[in-house]
């Protein structure tokens, strides 16, 4: 089999998905380009038709990037985007809730798994409807944190307000017996330590993004994709501030970033003309 080489594309609405691209970095070698569209988190508080606009705009401008496949690194265009979208675009789009589901059925021996996640992702039905379709017999049980991202994204990752919040979101699901908890928004594996020192040590906590990282993989090995014997790139772009993406990504991911180029748009505007 030959070495050949195929760029792929990722997209959140902030840093959150940078969890995935980590995921990515660590199982290929393959080009990489990341959009974080900031100027429009959180997308959690948006409405379906914005999140839809949002991805589809983002998604075109990553096709001009030449990108082979994409993968929504955002639980929220995950469920309210996709689902059109994978019909409408060209391209191979990978999500991360199904990658969770699979893993939480999985993971789950009494069949009670709890679900954190952004309004948006919740009130989609996506996670509800593939539990009920996959898995009848697991009962799933969700959480609504409105709250998480906009902490996360100001850089807070510790101290009394996470944990206050935190607290707020995990004990009702403590209290109804789970044994398993999926992490339903990208941006939440950046709060794993204090959601463990909460919920104990046996508890299982799902990261959608190592599991939707080998479904990408296994895809590339499907399709007679091997890792590039060339040097691979990383590419990084932002509708926000580049250098508050940069400062953040980089406390985030533990690695200097050089360069974050900036690509506004907004509801009345295309991302490229």
């Amino acid at each position: 089999m030959k070495s050949s080489q195929v760029s792929i594309g990722i997209y959140d609405s902030g840093v959150g998905g940078l969890t995935v691209w980590y995921a990515l970095k660590k199982l290929i070698k393959q080009d990489l380009v990341y959009f974080g569209d900031t100027a429009h988190i959180p997308y959690g508080e948006k409405t379906k038709e914005q999140i839809i606009f949002y991805s589809q705009t983002i998604i075109d401008f990553l096709k001009k990037q030449q990108v082979g496949l994409i993968v929504a690194a955002c639980n929220t265009s995950s469920a309210l985007a996709l689902p059109s979208l994978q019909c409408s675009v060209s391209l191979p789009i990978f999500g991360v809730i199904i990658p969770a589901v699979q893993k939480g059925i999985e993971a789950t021996h009494n069949k009670k798994v709890g679900l954190i996640a952004t309004v948006g992702t919740i009130d989609s039905g996506s996670y509800q409807k593939h539990f009920s379709s996959m898995a009848p017999d697991v009962k799933l049980i969700p959480q609504k944190c409105p709250k998480l991202v906009t902490l996360i994204e100001s850089g807070k990752l510790d101290g009394a307000e996470v944990n206050g919040v935190l607290h707020e979101y995990l004990e009702p699901l403590l209290e109804k017996g789970i044994d398993t908890l999926i992490l339903g928004c990208t941006h939440y594996p950046f709060l794993l330590r204090p959601i463990r020192e909460i919920i104990g040590p046996k508890i299982t906590i799902i990261d959608p993004a190592w599991q939707t990282a080998r479904n990408v993989r296994e895809w590339l090995i499907a399709h007679n994709y091997t890792d590039s014997m060339l040097p691979t790139s990383d590419e990084f772009w932002t509708s926000g501030d580049p250098q508050e993406f940069q400062k953040k990504a980089e406390r985030f991911i533990g690695r200097l970033i050089d360069t974050v180029n900036y690509l506004p748009f907004g509801e009345e505007t295309m991302i490229y003309e």
